[in-house]
């Protein structure tokens, strides 16, 4: 069964794409098209080191410190240590940083991610490894520390090309930032779409949680992402997709969290892409309900991926 156009699938799985049509299902969220409002920030990303200012952590302009920060020892060099060559000038978004603290003005911290993915990759720099952020140099950090962030920003280039190819409006690089809220990770899973039809779906956290084994309750976590999967059909004319879920504590309502390409490098956690596309084919005109899996032992837990390994859509 062969996948749905990948380019188009791409191009549809932005996250400013499904977000105004699902945003009464998703987390409040702000997008900013870097390439129109800051575009110094993309030539600042593509440069090697981590030099940031002190200054965009600043509402107004004040006086600066250059701070060059090291991805594994947070070095902090002294005045000392500074040259005048361009490669060493602290960069300073003045327009973006402003937009960024507006925003965080509205929604408090934020949770930040580009066209596809989050910078869960470079959580460890951050304090309590936790992506939540307060300031525009938080954002900056983490997404410069990411190879996910990295990837994302050289498949839209690509998917410039393409979209120019076939006469598409092109896409932004964008900046989505989320109000931040406290998920149980329990409760985030990962639902996979071939030809219009759910055919299986995983538990997100790579962990063992007693509560998910009893039959009845992965019932009622089936029947209320068919009803979440059911709303992202409705609005995404995506025939094949990866949509992530998260339900309430209670199990009554739920959010798009995101929506992926489904594609062989798309993170498949609890599957392999083999077996999906074995359901793919098992479900065809099929009524049962698409199979859930979830972590059953502590020993499964172990043996498990680790989180963040190697896959870009997660």
């Amino acid at each position: 069964m062969s996948v749905y156009d990948p380019i188009e699938a791409l191009y549809l799985s932005q996250y400013g794409n499904w977000y105004p049509k699902l945003r009464k299902y998703a987390p409040k969220s702000t997008i900013i098209n870097l390439d129109e409002l800051q575009p110094e920030f993309l030539e600042w990303f593509e440069e090697d080191g981590v030099i940031l200012s002190e200054a965009n952590d600043l509402r107004e302009p004040g006086t600066k410190t250059r701070r060059d920060v090291n991805q594994e020892a947070g070095e902090v060099l002294s005045d000392d240590d500074s040259d005048d060559s361009d490669t060493n000038k602290e960069p300073q978004f003045t327009e973006l940083n402003a937009k960024i603290y507006d925003i965080i003005d509205k929604y408090g911290p934020v949770f930040p991610k580009l066209n596809w993915s989050a910078p869960l990759d470079a959580a460890w720099i951050l304090p309590g490894n936790m992506i939540r952020c307060q300031s525009p140099n938080d954002i900056y950090l983490l997404l410069k520390s990411s190879d996910f962030a990295v990837k994302d920003i050289e498949q839209v280039k690509e998917l410039q090309k393409e979209c120019e190819i076939r006469g598409w409006e092109k896409p932004h690089v964008q900046l989505v930032l989320k109000k931040w809220f406290e998920m149980p990770r329990s409760h985030e899973f990962r639902v996979f779409v071939r030809n219009g039809r759910m055919i299986a779906i995983s538990q997100r956290d790579i962990t063992f949680y007693e509560h998910l084994q009893d039959r009845s309750t992965q019932e009622r976590i089936q029947d209320q992402i068919y009803t979440m999967f059911d709303l992202v059909k409705a609005a995404v004319p995506l025939p094949d997709m990866a949509i992530d879920i998260y339900l309430t504590r209670n199990l009554d309502n739920g959010f798009v969290i995101d929506i992926n390409p489904y594609l062989p490098r798309t993170d498949t956690f609890l599957w392999t892409f083999e077996e999906l596309e074995e359901c793919a084919n098992t479900m065809l005109g099929a009524s049962h309900k698409a199979p859930l899996r979830v972590i059953t032992s502590s020993a499964q837990a172990s043996q498990s991926q680790p989180t963040y390994s190697f896959n870009m859509y997660r």
